[in-house]
């Protein structure tokens, strides 16, 4: 019985062992990748988080210097675009953009909020922009622009302020029937409170 097992063992272990030789480095191989993709995985997973952590902290720093004094503290700002790319960019266009309008600079924030659709990817940023731009348009007069920038907002949760807005860029173009109707469209849409500014909009008709 033991000679048969000591034979045995020894037959397995040639055939693994010739088997291993043939297969063993392409096992190996792939073992190797494998363990080196999770490793570069994981690397690159921590690697992502100590950046947007390192630029998140960096935001903060210099949008809190930036609001102190927005006319001395720009170039910080504008350093902070042009070494950084992704949200906090987006965030950063989108503030310079708030201060420049409370100037009444609508060229430059119409610039800006063109600029900040191209450096992210989030839909709800891309929503955000669109409207305040389809705004900016409409300061500007350029009432068919705003209309074409609103018509690529097609969130539902837009669709309310999107129909306001059209009333408003509408009625400003001179086309009262077209703006009463996107009013009542809203109308339709918008709970009580919202309705009664809806109202006011309807009766200066």
């Amino acid at each position: 019985m033991s000679e048969y097992l000591n034979s045995t063992e020894e037959q397995q272990f040639n055939e693994a062992k010739n088997w291993f030789k043939q297969n063993g480095t392409p096992i190996l191989l792939a073992i190797c990748l494998v363990s080196g993709a999770t490793f570069g995985w994981n690397y690159w997973k921590k690697h992502q988080v100590e950046v947007a952590q390192s630029t998140s902290a960096t935001y903060q720093q210099v949008m809190e210097s930036y609001l102190q004094d927005p006319n001395k503290n720009a170039p910080l700002v504008e350093k902070f675009i042009t070494e950084n790319k992704g949200s906090y960019v987006t965030f950063a266009q989108l503030e310079q953009a708030k201060q420049l309008a409370a100037k009444g600079d609508f060229n430059a924030v119409k610039t800006l909020l063109e600029q900040a659709l191209t450096t992210t990817d989030d839909t709800t940023l891309h929503n955000v922009i669109r409207f305040r731009l389809a705004n900016v348009e409409y300061q500007l007069k350029n009432f068919d622009a705003a209309l074409s920038v609103l018509s690529n907002l097609k969130d539902k949760a837009w669709e309310l302020r999107k129909q306001i807005l059209t009333g408003d860029i509408l009625l400003a173009k001179g086309d009262k029937d077209a703006a009463k109707s996107a009013y009542e469209q809203a109308k339709a849409n918008a709970k009580a409170e919202e309705q009664l500014l809806i109202d006011v909009r309807l009766n200066n008709l």
